[in-house]
């Protein structure tokens, strides 16, 4: 009788926890915004300076888009950005925050800060920002399914799901998932992995993923037609298609003699991978990691 009184408890106990967790969380800063013309495919675009990005694919016409300050207080480059600017205080400055320090002491930090949302719409373009504070911001965002994604971040992950629209990602510091798209596809990220589950290749304008230092990590249908164009700077290449590579060179030229400037012509060694006889081009460079191109089961 003990035991189960004692495991009462320890739940209660719990379910409080969660409970006041739960309530403790910022409020999300929440937009709900129409294209002008819902007719054709819209286009968002993000620009985010440290949190993550999240866009998923629905049924719905319009955008709804929810920006939340994420607890952690400041990301790695703001910190340093922070010790930096700690390190060049005059004393007047170090004088006036004593004198604050001071003034507050005994009373609590009040959190009334915003995410500073801000959102427009014109000729079928939203463009979603946030102010840049103290705290990394979180934003989830809803789109329609053929919506065209144009997403950049300088630190943090970015995350589309079940977009068949044409994406556009850059990525500083953090790795960019894929899942569930249709391309066409460019993804650029220089310092971590990409990741991308396709689940189909749209034909039509050729593709690109890139990453600096990371691994590269895509799946295609087992029937899809494509021709990859693969560069591996210091990894490895890995498959599960049956297919071979056969190296190529692609020759680059410039010519700007005219103008008083250089010519310059170099040829880039890459391979070339057929699937299914060969298809839609797709591009994969990764420079210090492996690239890993799996067949959908």
């Amino acid at each position: 009788m003990k035991k189960i009184r004692q495991l009462l408890i320890l739940a209660l106990l719990l379910f409080l926890a969660g409970f006041f967790a739960k309530a403790q969380e910022p409020a999300a800063e929440r937009a709900v915004v129409s294209f002008s013309n819902p007719a054709k495919p819209g286009t968002l675009e993000v620009g985010l300076h440290g949190g993550s990005i999240t866009v998923r694919g629905y049924e719905g016409k319009e955008v709804i888009i929810e920006a939340r300050w994420r607890e952690k207080l400041l990301t790695r480059k703001e910190t340093e950005l922070a010790e930096m600017a700690e390190e060049e205080k005059d004393e007047e400055e170090i004088a006036k925050e004593k004198a604050q320090a001071a003034r507050a002491k005994g009373m609590k930090a009040l959190q009334v800060e915003s995410t500073g949302l801000t959102v427009e719409e014109e000729e079928n373009v939203i463009s979603v920002e946030v102010e840049l504070g103290k705290r990394s911001v979180d934003l989830t965002i809803q789109v329609p399914y053929s919506t065209i994604l144009k997403l950049s971040n300088s630190e943090g992950a970015i995350t589309v799901e079940k977009v068949d629209g044409e994406i556009d990602v850059n990525s500083s510091e953090g790795p960019i998932i894929l899942t569930g798209v249709a391309g066409p596809i460019l993804a650029d990220c220089s310092d971590g992995e990409i990741k991308a589950i396709f689940s189909k290749a749209n034909p039509g304008k050729p593709m690109s993923l890139s990453a600096m230092d990371g691994d590269i990590d895509i799946t295609l249908p087992a029937d899809v037609k494509a021709s990859l164009r693969i560069k591996a700077e210091e990894g490895k290449v890995f498959t599960d298609f049956d297919t071979q590579l056969t190296p190529s060179y692609q020759k680059k030229e410039e010519d700007e003699r005219k103008g008083g400037g250089r010519y310059r012509v170099a040829f880039e060694r890459t391979s070339l991978a057929l699937i299914n006889g060969g298809g839609v081009e797709i591009k994969l460079n990764a420079y210090e990691g492996n690239i890993y191109i799996r067949k959908a089961k």
